[in-house]
């Protein structure tokens, strides 16, 4: 039987790291892009734009397995509603869906709710899924607060509050296991988390170890932090989310180490000491 896979989101943290290792299994695939020349060189491209409901048909077409990822944005729940939609009317087999961890429609958090909206929307459509559901990425510590740990400081609205946070090629190895085998894993929802529990304070901590110099953690008032996002152009349901997972963390409701990514990919989830130590230069 064919697996024709499609890879959502493929430029973004988790996607790149996907098309990387779906490449090195030659498995069959291609990436849903805005604009063509988007995708790495080699692998197919497909247009497709979530908020065009015809574009994601005809990206759809033919697709054994999807994997979806929508960006952060006030417009995901109707991306999601989109995609679920088209993936019916294409004849999708199975629907692998990157969420969030404690996605709950029931949640009071902002962001966990959200996430259950559409985790809901995907076990309802009647097509075959499994739902990953990762806490947050080492990744940050680059991408999000490179700057600011440069200078320094991490500031964030967290407390003394722990996550097992990730590293999203640990995610990835779990995705290209349910993608390339999705009937094994059809119906199951994996937390996926890194392997200790770690505040703030202890991951600057351990940069700080690696490149010789002071970082400190600053636990910055909720509402400096809302104004901070408001100033940089975030959107208010945006911010809603993002401030809704700095309170669960804070409250201490993040913390909680998952077997899941050893259990499926048969190898320990990865440390963030190792982490640090690969990218101590972006501190530097």
């Amino acid at each position: 039987m064919t697996n024709r896979i499609l890879v959502t989101g493929g430029a973004g943290n988790i996607g790149a790291e996907i098309v990387k290792r779906l490449s090195a299994r030659n498995a069959d695939f291609a990436v849903m892009t805005h604009t063509s020349g988007a995708a790495s060189a080699g692998v197919t491209e497909r247009h497709g734009d979530f908020l065009d409901p015809a574009s994601l048909q005809r990206a759809f077409a033919g697709v054994d397995t999807l994997f979806l990822l929508f960006p952060l944005i006030p417009e995901m729940p109707r991306m999601a509603a989109n995609a679920v939609a088209a993936a019916k009317a294409a004849g999708v087999r199975h629907i692998v869906r990157s969420s969030g961890a404690g996605a709950d429609a029931a949640s009071p958090a902002a962001i966990a709710k959200v996430h259950g909206e559409i985790d809901a929307l995907v076990r309802n459509s009647g097509i075959p899924f499994t739902l990953l559901l990762p806490t947050s990425f080492m990744q940050n510590l680059v991408n999000f607060y490179g700057a600011a740990i440069r200078d320094g400081a991490l500031y964030a609205p967290r407390g003394d509050g722990a996550m097992a946070v990730i590293d999203v090629r640990d995610i990835a190895d779990v995705a290209v296991e349910v993608l390339t085998h999705p009937a094994a894993h059809a119906g199951q929802s994996y937390a996926l988390t890194g392997p200790e529990d770690l505040t703030d304070a202890q991951m600057v901590s351990a940069i700080t170890r690696e490149i010789g110099r002071d970082v400190r953690y600053v636990d910055v008032p909720e509402a400096a932090a809302v104004d901070s996002m408001t100033r940089m152009g975030s959107p208010p349901e945006v911010i809603e989310w993002l401030m809704s997972l700095n309170h669960v963390i804070k409250q201490g409701w993040a913390a909680g180490v998952s077997p899941m990514v050893e259990t499926i990919t048969g190898h320990p989830p990865r440390k963030l000491a190792d982490f640090v130590r690969e990218n101590a230069a972006a501190w530097k």
